[in-house]
């Protein structure tokens, strides 16, 4: 379960800390900082999640 759990938490905390630094930039609220941050770490998740699967898919299909 850590093997997949530990890469995923520092996923979404590298799209959090970005995410928040970037709100920081903008002049964002703390609060709102730290929603579009969480919404960054998660949406970066999904991506990495995403891109995983599909070269799975791929590598499995050039197998044969």
């Amino acid at each position: 379960m850590l093997v997949f759990a530990v890469p995923a938490l520092l996923v979404v905390v590298l799209g959090y800390a970005v995410g928040y630094t970037v709100a920081g930039w903008f002049g964002a609220s703390p609060a709102v900082a730290e929603g579009l941050g969480w919404a960054t770490g998660l949406v970066l998740l999904a991506a990495v999640v995403t891109a995983a699967v599909r070269w799975r898919r791929r590598s499995r299909r050039a197998k044969g």
